[in-house]
């Protein structure tokens, strides 16, 4: 007998940045209590909350 297990599905997204944005972007997620994919959900929710609002969305 298999057991199905319902896990949310995901995507891995790669990107890189500059050693002085990465350090800057992880201490941002430590100050904050959150992971680094947590920290940009925050950031993309705000982005596209944004957009709407008449924001130039770039």
């Amino acid at each position: 007998m298999s057991t199905v297990r319902n896990k949310p599905s995901r995507q891995i997204v790669g990107f890189s940045l500059s050693p002085e944005m990465a350090r800057a972007v992880k201490a941002e997620a430590a100050n904050r209590g959150l992971s680094l994919r947590k920290l940009f959900e925050e950031l993309w929710t705000g982005y596209e909350t944004g957009k709407g609002e008449g924001g130039s969305g770039s």
